[in-house]
């Protein structure tokens, strides 16, 4: 009685019934392999996808005659292009017959230090002139101020809606609950399948693009500005309302001027946001940096790319340093002493006259005006680094060809295999039933219908090409970040350490990613996995640190007196105690590898991404490029409810 009471209550734990599942799905996609596969030739539509071509086709055809688009879309596309051209028609577009814009690069750089100077620090300035002049040396420049005119006009036209918005949510538990799905979707889905619909309806070039932009930032602003309001201390408001204060004198003298820290923190955050897809929308036609970025990832030159690379990360980290640098200004509490705040007024007016003598410069000198080619070093840069990647490819093949093919041969090909291989209705089942076990009924069901819904657009294949790169990576990410984040919460010398790599890779666009992780791995499957993981790590690493440093210091202390040694701390205490973070940072590394991994198809990765990027290029496949953001967005929702179920879960302590 006693070995059957014991197996019933082994086969109680949720855990091994999911190992029992898997290991059923196992034996069963090898008995029925190559049964039902659904495999579709690249050429090759189906009839949803067909649907979806004539659909494309139509709307091309009725751009001109259509209401839609004559009263809603084109005024739309006309205003966006307009605002955007106009603020590149300073920085970066001459006009006219001019060989210049309004502002040369030393006013533009001068005006950078003076606006970075004013909202923070000396300091910073600095930091900002320096790197906007990196750009120049790298021969950037113009590709620069196009990314920069691109982001500020995204990040302008994002603010104006979701701040808006994000203070009605806050104020508001009816909003927040109508405009949560739309926010949570925006989330989920990554930036690639944004790109193919906004095209169809605002043609390709700097308009959809910037719509593109908005569409991936406004939520970021919403929810961060919400946040503001909600979590700002009762105290004070109430003191307000029993003043007398209205509505509106309680939200414009009260809670905006208490969230103000916050909110500065969003636009950080909307800004960051934004640069990242202007990268990316380089795909639909927006200017800038992205555009070497993509012809490099094109023809595999990894010198111009970690050029144009190396453009884009500076001026990431200037925006970053720059809006980090001001949210702290106005967090202070500490008012400056006269003669401090005399220093400053002195330093300001000297930065405004040196930058409107620099602004001058650049309108009547050619050297301050057009950047000086004798200072451009990257031709050379490139040379050194294609060279570099080389013989790191040549010397060093074991890290490189030998750690790829390790992984691809010894878990991505099996994965694949039992993923793509097998049966559809086999995969579903299983992928139902796991869903059942980790996040409950309503997971299993939103699993069944959407991986059906995957199999009426005719892509189940290549969806589960896809799938197999997201678990690999997702697995490399969480036993990197869990390890990595364990000595980070541990630690606070490590900490210190990691944060300007955790920073920094957080800062960085996903899509500058490709071109390094192209150099050492090729054109691979696995080059889209290692993608995935530099993207995903840094915030799994500080989602994991903050569960173990969340750890009551009690627990920690009593398995101490116990003799335990740090590894049983570690596995006993720390980690178990942190289970809703774990199940939090898989969820996160789940969807940014997602996000990351379908934009692998510029690097060999094939699957979804491959043929969103294959319908952009061809009319033909159009149809077949939409159908495949469907399926992406369709498993990002999978993904994303089976691991939110789970860490909801966790939290509520159920027994597994």
């Amino acid at each position: 009685m006693t070995t059957v009471a014991t197996v019933k209550g082994t086969l109680r734990k949720r855990s091994v019934r999911i190992g029992l599942v898997v290991l059923a799905w196992i034996v069963l996609a090898f008995v029925l392999r190559g049964l039902n596969t659904l495999v579709l030739p690249t050429s090759e539509n189906t009839p949803f996808t067909s649907v979806l071509r004539q659909a494309a086709a139509s709307i091309r055809g009725n751009r001109t005659q259509s209401g839609a688009f004559i009263y809603f879309f084109n005024p739309i596309r006309a205003f966006v292009e307009s605002f955007i051209e106009v603020i590149r028609a300073v920085i970066s577009l001459p006009a006219g017959n001019n060989i210049i814009p309004l502002v040369g690069w030393l006013g533009v750089v001068a005006i950078i230090g003076f606006i970075v100077y004013a909202t923070s620090n000396w300091r910073t300035s600095l930091l900002a002139m320096g790197l906007m002049f990196l750009c120049g040396v790298l021969g950037m420049w113009t590709f620069t101020m196009d990314t920069l005119a691109m982001t500020l006009g995204a990040v302008i036209l994002s603010l104006a809606v979701g701040l808006p918005l994000g203070v009605w949510a806050g104020l508001s538990d009816r909003v927040l609950a109508v405009l949560r799905p739309g926010l949570d979707l925006a989330q989920i889905l990554p930036t690639l399948v944004y790109l193919a619909p906004l095209a169809l309806f605002f043609l390709i070039g700097t308009a959809a693009a910037t719509i593109a932009t908005m569409i991936y930032s406004i939520p970021i602003a919403i929810r961060i500005t919400s946040h503001a309001i909600r979590s700002l201390n009762a105290g004070p408001v109430e003191a307000g309302v029993s003043m007398g204060s209205t509505r509106w004198q309680l939200l414009t003298k009260v809670q905006l001027p208490m969230a103000k820290h916050t909110i500065a923190l969003g636009v950080n955050q909307t800004m960051m946001a934004a640069l990242s897809f202007v990268v990316i929308a380089a795909l639909i036609g927006a200017p800038g940096l992205g555009k070497p970025v993509v012809a490099a990832l094109i023809i595999r030159d990894v010198g111009d790319g970690v050029v144009a690379g190396l453009a884009v990360v500076f001026l990431a980290i200037m925006l970053d340093r720059a809006t980090t640098a001001a949210v702290a200004r106005t967090g202070t509490f500490v008012h400056e002493s006269g003669r401090a705040r005399t220093r400053r007024r002195i330093g300001l007016g000297a930065a405004f006259v040196a930058m409107v003598v620099a602004i001058v410069l650049s309108r009547y000198e050619l050297w301050a005006a057009v950047f000086p080619p004798n200072l451009v070093m990257g031709d050379t840069i490139a040379s050194a680094t294609s060279a570099a990647s080389e013989w790191i490819t040549t010397n060093l093949y074991f890290l490189t060809t030998g750690f790829r093919e390790f992984v691809t041969v010894g878990f991505l090909n099996p994965l694949e295999t039992m993923l793509a291989d097998a049966p559809w209705y086999l995969t579903i089942i299983m992928i139902s039933l796991i869903g059942a076990l980790i996040g409950g009924r309503k997971a299993a069901i939103t699993s069944f219908v959407l991986l059906a819904l995957i199999v009426l657009t005719g892509l189940w294949n290549d969806t589960m090409v896809t799938l197999a790169q997201v678990l690999i990576a997702t697995v490399i990410v969480m036993l990197v970040g869990v390890a990595v984040g364990v000595l980070v919460g541990r630690s606070r010398r490590v900490e210190r350490w990691m944060k300007p790599i955790l920073d920094a890779g957080q800062t960085l666009p996903a899509f500058v990613y490709l071109v390094p992780v192209l150099a050492l791995f090729g054109p691979t499957r696995f080059a889209a996995i290692a993608c995935g993981f530099f993207y995903a790590a840094p915030i799994v690493v500080r989602v994991v640190a903050d569960g173990v440093r969340d750890v009551p210091s009690s627990m920690v202390e009593a398995a101490t007196a116990a003799g335990s040694t740090k590894a049983q701390i570690i596995t006993k205490v720390q980690l178990p105690a942190s289970k809703r973070s774990l199940m939090l940072g898989a969820n996160q590394g789940l969807i940014f590898v997602l996000a990351v991994v379908v934009i692998g198809g510029f690097v060999g990765a094939g699957g979804l991404g491959y043929l969103v990027i294959v319908g952009q290029s061809k009319p033909e496949l159009q149809g077949k490029g939409l159908a495949a953001g469907l399926a992406i967005l369709f498993l990002g929702v999978v993904l994303d409810r089976i691991a939110q179920a789970g860490a909801g879960r966790r939290g509520r302590g159920d027994a597994a």
